[in-house]
């Protein structure tokens, strides 16, 4: 695609010093990570409402949201997330900068849904150079995301969006009557820049991903629906090729990553996986931890 290229190009110029960087740009800039840091660290318990941002999680995660349930997170994750919005910020001083046509940037948007309004606040609207307007998100990634998911282009996301990110886009697709564009994705640790790109035969899709979002808001401004916990899966190895049990539950990865996980598995441990044999192994949730090495 031809804006990564051009945002390729720039940040080379960059290294060889033959940039200028006017102070109007720079000035915007900083407004915008002032304007991140005051809202990560000033956070605000707000009421649970459906937005489209949120709408394609898991549902029981969005339902113990809805009971009350305060999310719970490391301190950590006040960081992860202030770093996402400061390369935000910084993705669109670069677009700025490489003259991206930009048509739209933070849009308040809104789209009825099984009978209720749902908003949202969409990245970013861009005309390419052949004048087509298209939605874009912009995503910061870590080196895992950014090498095994969206390295894998739309499909890849497709398989696995426990995010809900394919759903957000096409939410804010139908509510601007513009096509998605897809993802522009800034690897945190390396600094590479990459543009995932929806298909232009959305169209099924983009069909499929609506009707779910429907389900989804019945579901839950149905005051009857109950929080059903995701499946958690039993451990394995394989001795010899056979395929063994060590007798551990694992949490399902949603639940693993998930805000509500205390919640909902209070008794949860997190443990160096069992079946690994690396010298550091990774850590994971079990919901029932029987044996602790093989």
């Amino acid at each position: 695609m031809l804006l990564q290229l051009n945002l390729q190009d720039y940040l080379n110029k960059a290294t060889r010093g033959e940039l200028d960087l006017p102070p109007v740009s720079l000035e915007q800039f900083t407004a915008d990570c002032e304007e991140a840091v005051s809202r990560q660290l000033r956070r605000e318990n707000k009421p649970y409402r459906l937005r489209m941002s949120g709408l394609g999680r898991p549902l029981c995660q969005q339902l113990v949201e809805r009971s009350g349930v305060r999310e719970e997170m490391d301190y950590n994750g006040v960081l992860r997330f202030l770093f996402g919005d400061i390369v935000e910020a910084l993705m669109m001083l670069l677009l700025r900068e490489v003259g991206a046509k930009i048509v739209s940037f933070q849009e308040s948007v809104e789209l009825e849904i099984a009978g209720q309004q749902i908003r949202g606040t969409l990245d970013l609207i861009l005309e390419d150079e052949l004048g087509q307007k298209k939605v874009w998100d912009i995503k910061s990634a870590s080196e895992w995301a950014f090498n095994y998911k969206y390295s894998g282009g739309y499909d890849k996301l497709k398989e696995d969006d426990p995010f809900g990110y394919l759903m957000q886009g096409y939410l804010y697709s139908e509510a601007t009557g513009l096509p998605f564009g897809g993802w522009i994705v800034i690897n945190k640790s390396s600094g590479q820049v990459l543009i995932v790109e929806a298909p232009d035969w959305q169209e099924e899709d983009k069909k499929a991903y609506l009707k779910d979002a429907e389900r989804r808001v019945r579901i839950l401004t149905d005051p009857d629906s109950k929080v059903v916990k995701l499946n958690t899966e039993f451990e394995t190895y394989r001795v010899n090729g056979i395929l063994d049990r060590t007798g551990n539950k694992t949490l399902a990865k949603q639940c693993s990553m998930c805000g509500y996980r205390s919640h909902c598995w209070p008794n949860a441990v997190l443990h160096d996986k069992v079946t690994s044999k690396a010298k550091n192994p990774p850590q994971v949730w079990y919901s029932l931890l029987k044996n602790k090495a093989l």
